[in-house]
């Protein structure tokens, strides 16, 4: 199986300060351990850009391709207005240079920008003979990481109800939908359904999966103080996530329990944050900085009005902090329902006070919740959830080349039977097969042959018992007997 990914980089400067990137992350980590012969192309800016290296991307691995270049709008202002849709020039040369020229392919492309990836599938599927395959060359999944609601561009100075809608149909006309959190595949049903047929609705949610965000619990040390010391504020500071009001709560805790504040930000800090006496700040932290302000901090409050699986506040309260939320319906899609620690935005302050007077309580709380949270928020979970759902698609496209009961493919297969006649060798190339499959079929003898498209003889191979080893380059097959460990396709 060969996968292509395409995560929105939203901060381009700094690879590990994306969200969407550290759970594809943890998706392939999980990918790779269950399946020996999984190949992954990873679309990303390059390393220089985004500040990353090929180890941490898993791309020092044979089974990784990075596929490094420039993405739509580098150059432009705000940046933000371009990581969520469109393909360079650039980035297309890399997957031409990458994936085609070797002769490669991939079986499922999950992409994660929101809209314009009709390029994207227009330069796939150049090259694949698609008008001449039983089934089609790659399916493609749209990873909804944060839904377009209306509520959520009503104060961006650049999106409307346009690019809402745009992003509902282009989502809905995928082969598939992996919602991050269940909160946007609530809001997908409410606001396509203004858009679209009821049946297009229904069909895109029958192949949609609510997949989750995965925490890396092994990363974070759950220890707390015996009395609160420092209230941390991190991340970023969109008008959302209520940061004024936060830093309201922290004067009042500095004023009442002398509790100080340690503010860690990917962007600049206000001066008026900056410069207030109870505040230690540290703008354009990097993850390091970051790491060590989870192990000092003891509370964290997010007063956020929407989010879509945060992260930030969560590995917050698995590094010890106790967490104080906003009572937002997205809450409840990692939070249980009767977790004391909620309540609504101009209560916050007060659950605040009483969270510091009542501290033993509010620590078996926490508690109680970072373990409900090593349940539902498991990268192997989530992992779990994505692999099964690529498998299902490549075993449905199996299905129609099996020897037995085959359908459409059965012609196929009986080509790459003869073709590989005479090949002694437990290993083929792809090109190599395909060659010698089209060689069969056009001297068949008959005036006009049927064409022989590749991703045909691809599955004709995993049907007679051949499995892609998921090297880099040109793709070679194995006879099944050589399969190393783990689930080979």
């Amino acid at each position: 199986m060969r996968v292509l990914l395409v995560p929105e980089v939203y901060r381009r400067s700094d690879l590990s300060a994306n969200g969407t990137v550290t759970d594809t992350l943890a998706w392939v980590g999980d990918w790779l351990e269950r399946n020996a012969s999984l190949h992954v192309y990873w679309l990303l800016p390059p390393r220089e850009m985004a500040d990353y290296t090929a180890a941490d991307v898993h791309a020092d691995r044979e089974r990784v391709t990075l596929l490094e270049a420039e993405p739509y709008g580098a150059d432009l202002e705000p940046t933000a207005m371009f990581t969520e849709d469109g393909y360079s020039e650039a980035e297309l040369r890399a997957i031409e240079r990458d994936i085609r020229d070797p002769g490669a392919y991939v079986d499922i492309v999950v992409d994660g920008r929101r809209a314009g990836r009709r390029t994207l599938i227009k330069w796939l599927l150049e090259g694949t003979d698609q008008w001449a395959a039983h089934v089609r060359p790659f399916d493609l999944v749209a990873n909804v990481h944060d839904l377009q609601a209306p509520r959520k561009y009503r104060y961006c100075s650049y999106r409307n109800e346009y690019q809402g809608r745009l992003a509902l149909c282009e989502a809905a006309f995928a082969d598939g939908i992996w919602f991050t959190a269940p909160v946007d595949a609530r809001a997908f049903r409410e606001h396509a359904d203004e858009i679209l047929r009821e049946d297009v609705l229904e069909t895109a949610l029958e192949q949609s999966v609510e997949i989750g965000s995965p925490l890396l619990f092994d990363r974070f040390e759950e220890s707390y103080a015996d009395r609160p010391q420092w209230l941390h504020v991190a991340g970023s500071l969109w008008d959302k996530k209520q940061a004024g009001t936060v830093l309201d709560i922290g004067a009042l805790l500095y004023d009442r329990f002398g509790i100080q504040t340690l503010l860690t930000s990917v962007e600049e800090i206000p001066t008026e944050y900056a410069t207030l006496e109870w505040v230690e700040a540290h703008p354009n932290a990097d993850r390091e900085t970051y790491e060590r302000a989870l192990e000092r901090g003891d509370l964290a409050i997010c007063a956020s009005e929407y989010e879509t699986l945060a992260r930030t506040w969560f590995e917050g309260a698995a590094s010890g902090q106790v967490l104080l939320l906003r009572d937002e319906p997205w809450v409840y899609d990692c939070v249980p329902e009767d977790y004391p620690l909620v309540a609504p935005l101009e209560d916050l302050e007060s659950l605040a006070v009483a969270a510091v007077e009542r501290w033993a309580d509010a620590v078996a709380a926490n508690r109680a919740l970072v373990a409900h949270l090593e349940r539902v928020r498991a990268p192997e979970r989530v992992g779990e959830r994505t692999y099964e759902d690529l498998r299902r698609r490549v075993d449905a496209k199996a299905a129609q080349y099996a020897l037995e009961g085959g359908d459409a493919g059965r012609d196929v297969v009986s080509l790459v039977v003869d073709a590989l006649a005479g090949v002694d060798e437990d290993r083929v190339a792809l090109d190599a097969a395909l060659e010698r499959t089209r060689t069969v079929a056009e001297s068949s003898g008959d005036a006009d042959p049927e064409p022989v498209a590749g991703v045909d003889v691809i599955y004709a191979l995993r049907a007679l018992g051949w499995h892609d080893l998921g090297d880099s380059g040109t793709p070679t097959f194995a006879r099944r007997t050589e399969s190393r460990s783990g689930t080979a396709r």
